[in-house]
């Protein structure tokens, strides 16, 4: 009651209450996470193996840089359709991923041109997509310290791979696999922690 002895207008419906997500874009977002699962662990796989085959041939190499160059591409595609994340950086993230495919099946479609090719498309990948993970750790909330962590990891190795003029083939290899092989990782429990926020949101 009022002080004037009339009713206080009700209070909305909506007051008090958070908003919460759609369904439709946790469900996205679950997917998402399970995604980063698996190109992770394919990633791994790839680092794995051109770090374990110390007299990798240029074809194998390029087949196996190539394959997870598409996966991880395919993955950053996704991410530009994530409706939470800030606009440019989605653009950003999809003009990287249809780089990163592009890239890969260059790769995997002639693997026996050169190491420059492989050398190019690894380091030019890496380094964007470096500096878009740092750009979405800025001006996304949450995981900011990981995304900073992924992003500086691939910027310093594709500053590294590409600042090498004279690289030799088994050099790049260890290199690539290295990275393939920390970044799968992250991936991996980044999908993990991005899948748990879903489940509970």
């Amino acid at each position: 009651m009022s002080a004037g002895g009339g009713q206080s207008a009700p209070e909305p419906v909506s007051a008090g209450i958070e908003e919460r997500p759609s369904a439709g874009l946790v469900s996205y977002v679950h997917e998402l996470g399970t995604g980063g699962i698996v190109v992770g662990a394919i990633s791994v796989i790839c680092g794995v193996v051109a770090v374990a085959w110390p007299k990798i041939s240029l074809l194998a190499l390029a087949i196996v840089a190539g394959f997870d160059l598409i996966c991880l591409g395919a993955v950053s595609i996704a991410r530009a359709f994530q409706g939470d994340r800030d606009t440019g950086v989605r653009a950003l993230s999809g003009v990287l991923g249809l780089f990163g495919v592009v890239a890969g099946v260059a790769v995997v479609k002639r693997p026996g041109d050169t190491l420059v090719v492989i050398v190019l498309a690894v380091g030019l990948w890496l380094f964007g997509s470096g500096v878009v993970e740092m750009l979405n750790a800025a001006f996304t909330p949450g995981r900011r310290a990981l995304g900073l962590l992924i992003g500086a990891i691939d910027v310093i190795f594709a500053i590294v791979i590409l600042s090498w003029p004279k690289i030799s083939l088994g050099t790049l290899a260890v290199l690539t696999g290295i990275v393939f092989i920390i970044r799968g990782a992250l991936m991996v429990y980044n999908g993990l922690q991005v899948r748990r926020a879903a489940s509970a949101a």
